[in-house]
């Protein structure tokens, strides 16, 4: 390798950082006015970078090294370079694990030495007493790393590492205690860091996003040219581009991902200024006090708790008392008292209007459905409830803003009449709040771009309205937190500009606590991927967050809804182009019932948790009467597909199920809506038993038997009638038939059967019409079309007369 270099990189994230750097040395030349670097420079990264598959294992770090080589390679391609080397991008060297002989030696490496042995002694000591004495630190604990392969010198060097964390926290909070109470110290800590933060906050936001914007912007304008100027022979460059301009999009998303440290670091900013403001407040102190450098700072923080009703004047010194009065004028006022322009459906770029309404949602609504504006988003609201209908949101990626924080305080819209405050009593029961638009989304442009301060408190007002806050369960909360977090960052990652859709849906009656809560992402095509002259097509994707104390936190996608499911469920009417654009319109919208049928699997997982987990969500949702009879069902159906197939499943998986299904009340069984389940249930039964089960198996299937009548003789005779059918078919038939114990004395052709699928039983017998509707169960589960039971007064009273003669199933 060049100047000593290593052969490769160690992982993937030393990778990255190559890669980003020279990203910026060859922006940092261009903008100079200079070239791009250095063809060798290139080509020996990418031998470093293809040589480094050696080491990435998983298929997640191998995609990103392979398009770090891609766009390298296709820049080496760039016509402006001239580059007359290889024109194919190379691929990764194939990953070579560490053999099993060298990870022995490995381990066995120091095990004859005296640290070794102490280590292993005190690791035991440690399992053992569980005892904070035997924990390691400092150095002690650097030089164990090297023996961590010995599982139990690992437990203690992760227990050890623990420790040091959390001791690390302790340390922190005590320094915070004493720089609150040592007014120096806090000064000295806000003065360290609050000039540089103040200065360079929005400038490194900015430049982020300048940086991955200038080199998007320049990859997309030389792909123009390219695609207007070259020929058919250098098609492949074009593609090539592509891949580039992907990965300009990736470092973009990089640049956005250092707005979560920004916001770290601006929280980290209100502590200091805030604890310097309590001790002005809790001390009395003058405003000779408090140090130039941060006493505008202090003033407004304060001016800010005035606003908002949470300072008493008369505990501040005389001259903060007077220095505070012309800040307070500026800090405060209301949002409201602006001109808000609220959402705007050319945002994107092309039209996407507020959805339409179907007339009964309409006449529910507030002002005709007419949506009142805020800050960059706007709502329609149910006035019958009342509650929000719609929040529809402007988001731009690439102008987001990190203000602080200021405390404001839930409070009613002015704009809005008495009758659409809501109910406080929809939190009882351990509900909390969650928004339907948070303050990220509109967080956000120049607005008051010189008061960050005032900038914040605005912002705040327009999402702290009782109106914008759902009640929900604490696991609701944190899944859809969660998600729209993840879908804010991920959602088309290529696009700047997002419009967001929320709202809530409600069961029928209920008006205060929605029963589940959406979102819906819609964005523009990269104009890269679209034809020239074609309009940028919609991209698309909802999502659906149940309501419940169990909510699990997943990732967005387990939560993906079709636009179509949402339009059913809310009434709202979105643009055909959007719905036709939706990236989950292939999705079947799964209910409850389908989520819980798809958890039986897990039944006959190898991890013995996992399977107990299933099964305690399926014996409660079997157990519950919060699930519907044909939601269960669902559940049952495929604990039943898995019965007839036990050949397949684990002993453990067998006697889940059998356990399920005999568990289940033998009224249920009956149940009109049932009895096909009945009939598929009793077939499964006589699969089983012909596996040879062992004891316990063969004790819950016979309990499971008896439950549906499978072992109990049959009084009446069943006389069975076929046409067009082989014989053997219908005598196929037959023999089922007495398997599941009925009395089948013989099955003969009969040409009233012709194009007949009918169970006739005599109406004046008791019990025969449940009979005729248990057989024809049974027979749609031997494979028939469903035979209708037929009511037939010359049948004889303990017979049932099967007509066999129409299709096939």
């Amino acid at each position: 390798m060049r100047n000593g270099e290593p052969e490769r990189f160690e992982n993937v994230l030393e990778l990255q950082t190559a890669h980003l750097a020279l990203m910026q040395r060859q922006q940092d030349q261009r903008s100079a006015g200079g070239g791009p670097v250095d063809e060798a420079d290139i080509t020996a990264f990418l031998d470093r970078v293809r040589r480094t598959g050696t080491v990435l294992a998983t298929h997640a770090d191998r995609r990103i090294a392979q398009r770090v080589l891609d766009y390298w390679t296709a820049d080496l391609l760039d016509a402006s370079r001239g580059y007359g080397g290889p024109v194919t991008t190379e691929s990764l060297l194939p990953y070579e694990p560490v053999e099993k002989t060298e990870e022995r030696a490995a381990l066995a490496e120091g095990r004859g030495t005296r640290e070794y042995i102490r280590l292993a002694a005190q690791a035991r000591q440690w399992r053992d007493t569980r005892s904070s004495g035997y924990l390691l630190s400092g150095k002690a604990l650097r030089s164990a790393e090297r023996f961590g392969r010995d599982p139990e010198i690992a437990d203690l060097i992760t227990a050890s590492l623990a420790e040091e964390r959390r001791e690390a926290r302790r340390a922190r909070r005590r320094k915070r205690i004493a720089a609150v109470l040592t007014l120096g110290l806090v000064t000295a800590v806000a003065l360290a860091g609050l000039a540089s933060l103040r200065a360079n906050f929005a400038a490194e936001t900015a430049a982020a996003f300048e940086k991955t914007n200038r080199a998007l912007s320049d990859d997309k304008a030389i792909l123009d040219w390219t695609v207007a100027a070259l020929d058919q022979e250098q098609q492949m460059q074009v593609e090539q581009r592509q891949v580039a301009l992907a990965n300009a999009t990736e470092a973009r998303s990089i640049a956005q991902s250092r707005i979560g440290a920004l916001a770290q670091r601006q929280a980290e900013l209100d502590a200091a200024r805030g604890a310097l403001a309590d001790i002005v407040v809790s001390e009395r102190l003058s405003l000779s006090s408090v140090p130039d450098s941060v006493r505008e700072d202090v003033l407004r923080i304060l001016a800010l708790r005035l606003a908002e009703g949470r300072l008493d004047p008369s505990a501040l010194a005389p001259d903060v008392n007077a220095a505070l009065a012309p800040v307070a004028a500026e800090v405060s006022g209301t949002v409201f008292n602006l001109d808000l322009k609220g959402y705007d459906p050319d945002f994107l770029g092309r039209p996407l209007p507020l959805p339409g309404l179907t007339p009964l949602v309409e006449g529910a609504t507030y002002l005709g459905g007419e949506a009142v504006p805020y800050l960059h988003h706007s709502v329609i609201y149910d006035r019958l409830r009342p509650s929000s209908l719609i929040s529809a949101v402007n988001f731009d990626r690439a102008a987001q803003l990190v203000l602080p924080a200021t405390s404001t305080p839930i409070e009613p819209d002015p704009r809005l009449p008495p009758q659409l405050r809501p109910d406080p009593s929809r939190f009882d029961g351990g509900l909390v709040s969650v928004d339907y638009v948070d303050r990220a989304m509109i967080a956000w442009g120049d607005f008051d771009k010189g008061d960050p301060v005032r900038a914040a408190r605005m912002l705040d007002q327009s999402i702290q309205i009782h109106l914008n806050k759902a009640p929900v369960h604490p696991a609701t909360a944190d899944a859809w937190s969660q998600v729209v977090s993840r879908i804010r960052e991920i959602h088309n990652s290529s696009a700047s500009r997002v419009s967001f859709f929320t709202g809530p849906i409600f069961r029928r009656g209920e008006s205060k606590v929605p029963a589940s809560l959406w979102l819906i992402a819609v964005s523009l095509r990269d104009p890269v991927w679209v034809p020239k002259g074609e309009v940028r097509p919609f991209v698309a994707e909802a999502f659906l967050i149940p309501n419940r104390p169990d909510t699990p936190t997943e990732q967005p996608w387990h939560f993906a809804i079709t636009v179509d499911g949402i339009e059913r469920a809310t009434g709202l009417r979105f643009p055909s182009e959007l719905v036709a654009a939706d990236r989950g319109r292939a999705i079947v919208n799964a209910t409850e019932g389908d989520r819980l049928a798809g958890r039986a699997i897990d039944l006959n997982a190898p991890a013995a948790d996992v399977r107990r987990r299933a099964m305690h969500d399926l014996v409660q949702a079997l157990e519950s009467e919060r699930l519907a009879g044909s939601e269960q069902a669902k559940i049952v159906s495929r604990l039943i597909d898995m019965l007839a197939n036990t050949q397949k499943l684990r002993t453990e998986a067998r006697i889940g199920v059998t356990s399920l299904l005999a568990g289940l009340p033998p009224e249920i069984w009956s149940r009109s809506d049932w009895i096909w389940l009945k009939g598929k249930a009793r077939r499964a039964v006589v699969l089983a038993r012909e596996n040879v089960p062992g004891p316990e198996e063969g004790a819950l299937l016979d309990r499971l038997a008896q439950t549906l009548g499978l072992d109990m003789p049959q009084l009446r005779t069943v006389m069975i009638s076929y046409a067009s059918l082989r014989p053997d078919t219908a005598q196929d038939i037959g023999n089922r038939m007495k398997k599941l114990g009925w009395n089948v004395p013989s099955v003969e052709w009969g040409a009233d059967a012709r194009g007949m699928n009918e169970v006739r039983y005599n109406p004046q017998e008791p019990g025969a019409e449940a009979d005729a509707q248990l057989l024809a169960a049974d027979l749609m589960a031997a494979g028939r079309t469903v035979a209708r039971p037929v009511a037939d007064a010359r049948v004889d009273r303990h017979a049932l007369h099967v007509l066999i003669g129409g299709q096939m199933r």
